[in-house]
C-alpha cells in the first residue's frame, strides 16, 4: 500500500472574502472556485490544495494521496478489521481528486485518503518555485486535541500504517508525536491543546529554499502583515543539531480568523527504522523549536484554532 504526503486541506474561516484576502491577495493562492459558502484554491496547478468554508474556525478535514484505488481498498480492509467507520465518495467535486475515503480518528479530526484524477498522483509535494513568493504546495498539518498523542499515534501506526519520526515526553508523558508516510521528516503532527477547544496548531505550506522565505517576508511587509514566529530552524529535539529529525526551517502567521499557517523548506529524508524520542519541558522548548534565536513567542506554544 502506498500512501504519499498530505494533498487537501479544508479550514472553517470567520468571514470568506477577508480570508481571500489573505490567502488569495497576499499569498498569491489561486481560487479555483468560489460560492457564498466556500472557496477552493491551489498553490499551483489546477489541483484543490485548500478549502476555505465560510462560518466558524479551525480544520474540518484533511486529506493524503494514495496512487490508486486498490490503496483505498486496502486502507477499507484495515478500517473494517479495527471496527472504524467510514465513507467513500466515488465522484468528489473538488478539482484533482478522482475518489475520496474519510473517516474519523481517535482525536475526533476527519482524515481522508484521495486518489488523484485521471493520470495525477495525489499526494506528492511540488517544492519547485516560480520564483515569486507564492507558496509551492501543501506540505504538512500539525493537529491539536484532548486524546492522548500515544493513542492517536499507535492509531496511525498499527492501523494506517505511518511510521514514527519524533516523540517528545514530559515527565514521561507523551506530550508531541510528529508522524510521516514517506521518507521525509514529517507528513502529520500531534500535540495535546493548551486551549480544549483548539482543533489545529497549524496548516503548513512548502516554500523552496532560503530565497523564498526573503521574498514572502517582503510580501507581508508590503501588505502590511508580519510573521508571529521566524523564520527558524526547528532543533528536533536536541539543540545546536541542524541536520536530523524536526529541523527543518519555518515561518508561522496567522491567517485573519486565527487560523495559524506554516511555510515549510528542508526536511530531511529518513529510513523506515529510524525515529527519535526525547524527554523535554516547557523551558528546553524556545531552544528545540528555533535553534537560531531564543524568540519563540507564548502564543506559539498557547493559541491554535
Amino acid at each position: 500500500m502506498a500512501i504519499n504526503r498530505i494533498d487537501h486541506a479544508a479550514v472553517r474561516v470567520a468571514d470568506l472574502g477577508q480570508a481571500l484576502e489573505w490567502y488569495e491577495d497576499v499569498l498569491g493562492l489561486t481560487v479555483l472556485d468560489r460560492n457564498s459558502e466556500r472557496a477552493l484554491l491551489a498553490c499551483s496547478g489546477e489541483e484543490a490544495d485548500l478549502t476555505l468554508i465560510n462560518g466558524g474556525q479551525s480544520v474540518v478535514s484533511f486529506a493524503f494521496g494514495v496512487d490508486h484505488g486498490d490503496d483505498i481498498d486496502e486502507i477499507v480492509s484495515r478500517l473494517k478489521a479495527n471496527s472504524v467507520e467510514f465513507e467513500r465518495y466515488k465522484e468528489p467535486d473538488r478539482p484533482g481528486h478522482g475518489e475520496i475515503l474519510g473517516f474519523d480518528l481517535p482525536s475526533g479530526h476527519r482524515m481522508e485518503f484521495v486518489v488523484g484524477y485521471g493520470d495525477r498522483t495525489a499526494g506528492q509535494t511540488n517544492t519547485k518555485s516560480d520564483g515569486g513568493f507564492r507558496p509551492t504546495d501543501i506540505d504538512h498539518i500539525n493537529l491539536l486535541g484532548e486524546a492522548d498523542p500515544r493513542e492517536v499515534s499507535d492509531f496511525m501506526k498499527m492501523v494506517l500504517g505511518f511510521k514514527q519520526s519524533l516523540v517528545l515526553t514530559m515527565a514521561g508523558k507523551w506530550a508531541a508525536s510528529w508522524l510521516r508516510a514517506t521518507k521525509l521528516d514529517h507528513d502529520i503532527a500531534y500535540m495535546q491543546a493548551q486551549r480544549p477547544s483548539d482543533r489545529l496548531h497549524h496548516i503548513a505550506f512548502a516554500v523552496e529554499d532560503g530565497n523564498h522565505y526573503f521574498r514572502l517576508s517582503d510580501r507581508l511587509v508590503e501588505t502590511g502583515n508580519r510573521w508571529e514566529f521566524g523564520p527558524g530552524r526547528h532543533m528536533g529535539g536536541i539543540p545546536r543539531d541542524t541536520y536530523g529529525f524536526g529541523t527543518n526551517c519555518f515561518a508561522y502567521a496567522f491567517d485573519p480568523t486565527g487560523n495559524r499557517n506554516e511555510f515549510s523548506a528542508g526536511m530531511n529524508e529518513f529510513e523506515d527504522h529510524e525515529y527519535y524520542m526525547a524527554e523535554t519541558s516547557p523551558e528546553k522548548f524556545p531552544e528545540i523549536m528555533n535553534g537560531w534565536a531564543y524568540n519563540m513567542p507564548e502564543t506559539f506554544m498557547t493559541i491554535g484554532s
